[in-house]
């Protein structure tokens, strides 16, 4: 594997580890109280009992993980990634934050293997920098919130 590929799979990986730690760091309320009702719980409070802008978050997040998951499945067949269905069902049971940078890894690793058909652009400076800034922004956030 080159070095782009191991630092995009680590960056990959890193940001899987953050969304499992912030996102699961909310879910310890509905703990103990089994696991349908700690989802009825759960949903209810993301859907129903949420305020305009959380039931907007809610939704977009939703439809955002419909299209990944159709996505995943078609990536991951095309260049025959093994076990696409766990991807997904880590999405629904933990979070897709953390399943997609998952897939993304195993894509990455994948392909990596198959140099001469994955040549990918360089990123330029200001790329680097604008994804920069949304992953602080997005960190910053989850550390505020937590």
């Amino acid at each position: 594997m080159n070095i782009k590929s191991n630092v995009l799979i680590a960056i990959y990986l890193v940001v899987s580890a953050l969304a499992l730690f912030f996102t699961w760091s909310h879910i310890p309320e509905y703990l103990g109280h089994g696991f349908i009702e700690a989802n009825k719980a759960f949903w209810i409070d993301a859907l129903i009992n949420a305020n305009s802008a959380g039931k907007f978050l809610s939704i977009d997040i939703l439809f955002l993980a419909f299209v990944c998951n159709v996505w995943m499945y078609i990536e991951g067949r095309r260049i025959g990634i093994k076990y696409i269905t766990i991807y997904i069902i880590v999405g629904l049971l933990v979070a897709i934050s953390v399943a997609f940078p998952l897939f993304l890894a195993a894509r990455e690793a994948k392909m990596a293997k198959q140099i001469e058909l994955h040549q990918s652009p360089g990123l330029k400076v200001a790329d680097i920098l604008v994804l920069t800034v949304l992953f602080v922004l997005t960190l910053g956030v989850s550390i505020w919130m937590y």
